[in-house]
This record gives structure tokens, sequence and C-alpha cells, in this order.
């Protein structure tokens, strides 16, 4: 049954996303005005307007209401991109992706290593999986590009995601067989490159690291960080900037000059370094509706003394 229903929602999601981008933006536009002239229906409207108050108390009220308002806009609009992913051309993606600093990965990758790309929910985080299109032309050097991904609770929507975001040859892999998957990468002599979502919310036994991150102490995930030391990958951070509507930029940056000797979490919090200062630059394009903290330090006490 499942199966089926999964036919039949990719098949609607894939007629619609035959509508041009231009007239996806009018679904857009509609769902963003309804969202404004009719606050009680806005989508996570208190967890918005408390997450942009916490983040940015030196704002104004009126300079925090105009972020929300662009934030609802790109939200919508973001919404319209991902349901266009389900049958957007590969030449039309990447003329709307434009990467900057390329040559940075192809070093890491020609030098034989692998790389783990660090990313926030900014911009548009799914177009990330068109990344290998970017490098066809590395031949049989290219790397195997995938992305790690908590499995959703409804398995309809959890298969649709995952067949739309391997359109381009990125492999999805559960969290829970990242560690397994990279092992067998390497017993075939294949290099790699992972995109992970590095500012979601740890499960209470996941949480080994906290850290000030947009003026509030937040619980973060490290399990990249102990991969990256026990493989020996090399960490880069993607930033992600909407450049107009409907493209972006991906810019590929070294987190460091080299992981040896490090001292614990020190990857981790050049992550959330990197994040915050492109969150700052561009606050309306990070997903604001998402509740990433609603782990708190007290909540986390408590958890440990129960135990």
């Amino acid at each position: 049954m499942t199966k089926i229903l999964t036919w039949i929602l990719f098949g609607l999601a894939w007629l619609l996303s035959l509508l041009p981008l231009r007239v996806l933006y009018l679904f857009s536009d509609i769902m963003w005005l309804v969202n404004f002239l009719l606050p009680p229906l806005r989508y996570r409207r208190r967890i918005v307007r408390k997450n942009l108050r916490n983040s940015f108390p030196e704002k104004s009220e009126d300079d925090l209401k105009a972020i929300e308002r662009r934030f609802y806009r790109n939200f919508f609009d973001m919404m319209m991109e991902m349901l266009k992913l389900c049958s957007i051309s590969s030449r039309q993606i990447s003329r709307r992706i434009t990467i900057v600093n390329e040559q940075v990965f192809r070093d890491v990758i020609t030098s034989g290593k692998s790389a783990v790309v660090y990313m926030g929910h900014t911009g548009n985080w799914e177009w990330m999986t068109s990344l290998p299109l970017k490098f066809m032309d590395m031949g049989d050097r290219r790397p195997q590009f995938c992305q790690i991904y908590h499995r959703l609770e409804n398995p309809v929507a959890d298969k649709l995601m995952y067949r739309i975001r391997g359109r381009f040859q990125s492999e999805s892999i559960p969290m829970e067989r990242t560690l397994r998957r990279f092992m067998e990468y390497r017993r075939e002599g294949r290099s790699f490159a992972v995109a992970m979502l590095g500012d979601q919310v740890p499960l209470w036994r996941n949480i080994h690291y906290w850290t000030d991150f947009l003026n509030q102490y937040t619980p973060v995930f490290t399990g990249a960080e102990r991969i990256i030391r026990k493989m020996d990958l090399v960490p880069l951070y993607a930033s992600i900037r909407r450049t107009r509507r409907g493209h972006y930029s991906f810019e590929l940056k070294p987190m460091l000059d080299s992981i040896d000797g490090l001292e614990d979490y020190a990857i981790t919090e050049t992550f959330m370094r990197m994040l915050e200062q492109d969150i700052r630059r561009q606050p309306d394009s990070w997903l604001w509706t998402h509740n990433r903290w609603k782990r708190t330090w007290k909540g986390y006490q408590e958890w440990l003394a129960s135990r």
C-alpha cells in the first residue's frame, strides 16, 4: 500500500512540477499573501517570532517583522522549488546554481581524500543534491556524492523525498548507516563527498557539546566531527546564498588548515561560527520555523538526573 501511495503522490507532484517556475512562484505569492493577511493561519508564527526575537535582541520590532515577512516569502518560494525538483532538467538547475571556489573541492578529491561538506538550513539546501552535475568533467575521478538524512515519520513522504533527492546521482544515506556506508566506499576505493546539515536538533542521548549560537545556549550534533577524525576526512563549509529568485550560489570554503592536533569539538565550533555569520548576513534565508532551541540546558540537566 505504501508503494502505491508513494507512486500516486510522486505522480501528482511530478505533474505539478511540470509547470514553469514562474507559474509556481505565483502559487508561492498567493500562499505568502494569505499567510500575511491572515496571521492566525501563519505557519509556525509563534516559533518564528520567538526565534527571531531571541536571536537578534539588538534589532527593533519593525526590523524583526521585516525579516519575518521576507523569510516567509523565501520559505514559500523554497517549497515550490522543492516541488520543481521532481522534474527540473539537469540543464535548467545547473543554470540556476553557481559554485564559487570549486577548485577547493577539486583539490581535495584529486589529492585522494574525501570531504564532509557542512551546511545549514539556509537558502535552498535541497538543490545541493544537484552538485554532482557541476563535476561531471572529473570523469572516473568524480567522487560519490551523498547526503545524510533523518527518515521522515510518514513512510510515503519519506520515499518521495528519497526519490527526489536522488535524481542527480546523489545518494541519500540514513543517519544510522553513515559510518558503515563510508567504510563501504573506502573498501571499494571510492572517494566521496557527503553533505551534512549540522543545525538540526540532537536527541538528548546524542548531546555532547553546547555552544553559544545566535545569543542562545545551543546543543550541537558532533557525529560529523567524530567521523571526520576517525576517517581522516576534509571538512568543508557550503555557504548557500540566494542571489535572486530561483538562483543560488554555493560557496565552498575550507574550514581548517588541518585537523591534526585540534581540541575536541573544534571542527563543530568552526562550523557553528561560519553558519552564524551567514545567517546574520542574510537572516531571512534561514529556516526560522525549525524549533532549533526546544532542547534547553535546564532540560538537559533534568534528563541527566533522571537516568
